[in-house]
């Protein structure tokens, strides 16, 4: 489906009205599906290790759009990482590419190629990864899908994400450093995406991560609907730049934009914009009188988050209280092995592309409130009042939420 002269924006509303997938998202999932979706591939795979879910056809998501994912807003403050049943799910390919299904893939099928500009033209199986795993990394990531917001929830997460830099295949190829501008990128269900040849080998001191090659997610075995057995992670990106199923990588010289989003016109980089969002008290709820604790968080790709404000009923915006290093690493003890802790010399707090959570407590009597959050991130990127570009680069208007005190 490609969408052109604005009419993502009119797209975005039809989807709301009519509960249809778009385009421009990664995972998608709810919390009361079966445990046996969440397995890893193997478990699912035929024999011949391709196969198509038959839970998961284009209607069954069509009619349970956002139900019950994590962490919509269900007044209370939410965990640092989601767990894995909570983790959504969406498939950026079941729109825009004609009979999509959602692959499983075996372990011992899978095969990613490599080519294009390489002087040796790879073919990595999953014991190749296996392989490296004295050089695996766990990432700590906040995963986004590009139409998430306040008003469409839930399709934000974060997790724990291990694997093998992309670049050890890569020289293994022995790519062409000089003439390739951009890794073209391909999955199983034909999604396609990018990612310039710049970024994989990224100088060191940005808080950049190097891409990885992921086979785990919080410590099991990466499940089947969030791209077994292995998927692309760019920490600082939105959900659609993190290729699921990944089996395709061709070093171009184009430097134009490429895949199955930017085809819908998101933007080509991907990078999460500075936003920030509440889940707690419910929007529209009724909470009772006295010291009312307003919480959420807030990320951004370009750097870590460094404040948020909140105003209450037009009042100026003040400062809320934000998560501390600390509280970080007491909420789950899988937190210190994240790359992000275990290199502090080259990774400092507030983390880029991680959430950061938040909360406001004032004492409220009975009436109508309304308040709005605003985040701001190290690189000063500073939430816009209005959203800025429509979807295109993500919902990232000042976020608000009404609620009654009685």
């Amino acid at each position: 489906m490609i969408l052109r002269n604005g009419s993502l924006s009119l797209l975005f509303s039809l989807a709301l009205l009519l509960s249809i997938p778009l385009v421009g998202c990664d995972d998608k999932g709810s919390a009361g599906d079966t445990a046996s979706d969440e397995t890893s591939a193997d478990a699912d795979a035929p024999a011949d290790g391709i196969g198509v879910d038959p839970a998961n056809q284009l209607t069954d998501n069509m009619l349970r759009m956002f139900n019950g994912v994590e962490p919509i807003t269900v007044g209370e403050e939410v965990s640092f990482l989601t767990r894995i049943d909570d983790f959504f799910y969406k498939n950026g390919a079941e729109i825009s590419i004609p009979d999509w299904r959602e692959p499983v893939i075996g372990r011992d099928t899978w095969r990613m190629a490599i080519s294009g500009l390489v002087e040796r033209p790879l073919e990595i199986t999953y014991a190749d990864i296996e392989a490296e795993s004295a050089s695996q990394i766990e990432v700590l990531k906040t995963m986004r899908c590009v139409i998430d917001s306040n008003e469409v929830q839930g399709l934000i997460g974060t997790a724990l994400w291990r694997g093998v830099p992309l670049r050890i295949f890569l020289e293994r190829a022995a790519i062409d450093r000089v003439n390739p501008r951009r890794l073209h990128l391909t999955g199983a269900d034909r999604f396609r995406n990018n990612v310039p040849l710049d970024r994989i080998f990224a100088p060191v001191g940005e808080q950049l991560i190097d891409p990885i090659l992921v086979t785990h997610m919080n410590g099991e075995p990466l499940p089947a609907r969030h791209g077994a057995p292995v998927r692309l992670i760019i920490n600082e990106s939105f959900g659609y730049k993190n290729v699921k199923w990944l089996t395709g990588i061709e070093a171009t010289s184009s430097d134009e934009p490429f895949g199955t989003d930017q085809d819908a016109e998101f933007v080509d980089d991907g990078v999460m914009r500075v936003n920030s969002r509440t889940t707690n008290p419910l929007q529209n709820g009724t909470v009772s009188a006295g010291m009312v604790v307003v919480s959420g968080f807030a990320v951004s790709g370009a750097a870590g988050i460094t404040r948020v404000e909140i105003s209450v009923n037009d009042a100026p915006f003040t400062d809320v209280e934000l998560l501390s290093e600390e509280d970080m690493l007491a909420a789950d003890p899988q937190i210190s092995q994240s790359v992000q802790v275990a290199e502090a010399d080259r990774f400092s707090f507030p983390f880029r592309g991680v959430w950061r959570t938040w909360n406001y407590t004032f004492e409220a009597g009975p009436g109508s409130y309304e308040v709005r959050i605003r985040a701001t991130d190290a690189a000063g990127n500073v939430q816009p009042l209005v959203d800025d570009n429509g979807i295109a680069d993500g919902v990232n208007g000042v976020g608000r939420l009404g609620f009654r005190v009685s």
